[in-house]
């Protein structure tokens, strides 16, 4: 019997494996496909630890610090949370020992990771760029973005949440927010910026989804939203162009050049992008109406000026 231990950063990635491997086994040979389906477990995990990318003064650093020459040495946090579904076809090391928590079900930690670190992550990202920040530290130490953030969670993710044993969901919030503000933690705003058109639906427009569901507000959430389509419209608020990485990066542009700086129509041109949105969050008001009106004042007053108003109004 074999375990495959799945700990690439996506959604239910030890069913997504296996549903692959299984494809591709029985493409191969029936006989390995039906051994697999016996004697194969593939556990979900859930990996929590900020990682940013490596930078040639990693590598330097590093090269000074060991005396070796690593092409790509990895820097993280010292935050890891490593979780793993209790299922096995066979005997495993004892990762727990190590500190791994293993687990009857990995979604409740997984959907936890997702909105808080995640969707936090993006909403520091998209409107702190925007502000001139260059890395995630800087948009979470402006204290206006830092506040946007910690009522964000508390007041409109945390509700959205199954708690995951032994979890102290405003303790994690709270963490979240030092691991942030690690100024020894160089994550450029842009990178986690990128791929928007991938990370929305699962970082923010879940919460959303469960928020409308619920009639709950989702004022934070809009902002984020309309945060995202300032930054994929591709000008920054000095006028600069932004270097938008994204698969529809050249869609975004098409919709940037037909609003023709109209933030209503630009709102409209984005919400349109059913692989994004769906059918449903466009046609719902409250959500359609707010992304509008963010978006409008992210235009015409900037971030700075938006995200004040925003939290004093309640």
């Amino acid at each position: 019997p074999l375990n495959v231990v799945c700990c690439d950063n996506l959604p239910h990635n030890g069913r997504v494996l296996q549903g692959l491997v299984a494809t591709l086994a029985g493409e191969r040979s029936r006989d390995l496909a039906s051994w697999i389906a016996a004697h194969a477990a593939f556990p979900c995990t859930m990996v929590d630890r900020i990682v940013p990318a490596t930078t040639a003064a990693d590598v330097a650093d590093v090269e000074a610090r060991l005396g070796v020459h690593d092409a790509a040495p990895v820097v993280a946090e010292p935050w890891i949370q490593w979780v793993i579904e209790s299922r096995f076809a066979a005997p495993r090391p004892a990762w727990e020992e190590a500190g791994a928590e293993i687990v009857p079900d990995v979604a409740p930690y997984e959907t936890m990771k997702l909105r808080l670190l995640n969707g936090s992550h993006s909403t520091l990202a998209y409107l702190g760029f925007l502000a001139g920040h260059a890395t995630i530290a800087q948009a979470a130490l402006d204290p206006r973005l830092g506040r946007l953030v910690e009522r964000q969670m508390a007041e409109e993710i945390v509700p959205t949440l199954v708690r995951p044993p032994g979890t102290d969901l405003a303790r994690y919030c709270a963490t979240l927010l030092e691991r942030f503000r690690n100024p020894a933690l160089p994550h450029r705003t842009s990178q986690v910026a990128m791929d928007g058109s991938q990370k929305l639906p699962q970082r923010l427009l879940g919460t959303v989804r469960d928020r409308l569901a619920a009639g709950a507000s989702i004022r934070h959430l809009t902002l984020a939203v309309a945060g995202w389509m300032r930054y994929a419209s591709g000008v920054d608020e000095q006028g600069a162009r932004i270097e938008v990485a994204d698969p529809l990066a050249a869609r975004y542009a098409e919709i940037a050049a037909s609003a023709g700086g109209d933030p209503a129509a630009l709102a409209r041109g984005f919400l349109g992008l059913a692989s994004i949105f769906g059918s449903d969050l466009p046609a719902a008001p409250a959500f359609a109406g707010a992304v509008t009106r963010h978006l409008d004042s992210l235009v015409r007053r900037g971030v700075a000026a938006t995200v004040d108003d925003h939290l004093a109004r309640g």
